[in-house]
C-alpha cells in the first residue's frame, strides 16, 4: 500500500479475548433476556386489557348491545367475561426464541376476528412503539453485561 499507513497495536490480548469470549456465549444463549422480556410482555399486555385497547392504542370494538344485555359480569369489559383470556397469557424463552400467546382457541377469534359470528377483530397480541423501544432496552442492557 503506497503513501500512508496506520498500526494498530492491541495489549492485553487476553483481557479483550476473554472479553469476546463472554460475550459470544451471552450471544449464543439470549434466554435471560429473551425471559426478562417474556416477564415485561406480561405486564404489558395486562395494561392493555385493563385499557382495553389493540398495540397500537386503539379502544377495542365495543361489545354488541344483545351480548351486553345477556352477559351476566363484567357488562362495562371487552374480551373479559371471567377474566381467563388475559389470564392465559404465558411466554416460553429458549436460547434463540421467545413465543408469547394464549394457548385458548378463542384468543385467535378475538384477536383477528370471525365474520360468520359477527366478531369484529380485537387485536390484544403484539407490541406498541413503546413495547419494541422497552424490548430493545432489555436486548441492550442483556449484551452490555457481557462487556
Amino acid at each position: 500500500m503506497a503513501g500512508t499507513k496506520i498500526n494498530v497495536d492491541i495489549t492485553g490480548q487476553d483481557q479483550l479475548t476473554a472479553a469476546l469470549e463472554h460475550m459470544s456465549k451471552r450471544v449464543a444463549n439470549l434466554r435471560p433476556a429473551l425471559q426478562d422480556i417474556g416477564e415485561y410482555l406480561l405486564l404489558a399486555h395486562d395494561e392493555r386489557f385493563a385499557a382495553q385497547e389493540s398495540p397500537e392504542g386503539d379502544p377495542w370494538e365495543p361489545l354488541n348491545e344483545k351480548y351486553k344485555q345477556r352477559k351476566k359480569r363484567n357488562k362495562e369489559k371487552i374480551l373479559t367475561l371471567d377474566d381467563l383470556l388475559g389470564g392465559t397469557l404465558r411466554y416460553q424463552a429458549s436460547a434463540a426464541s421467545l413465543v408469547f400467546g394464549t394457548d385458548r382457541v378463542y384468543g385467535a377469534t378475538h384477536q383477528f376476528g370471525r365474520d360468520e359470528a359477527n366478531i369484529p377483530a380485537r387485536p390484544f397480541l403484539g407490541l406498541s412503539r413503546a413495547d419494541e423501544t422497552e424490548v430493545l432496552r432489555l436486548l441492550e442492557n442483556h449484551l452490555a453485561g457481557a462487556l
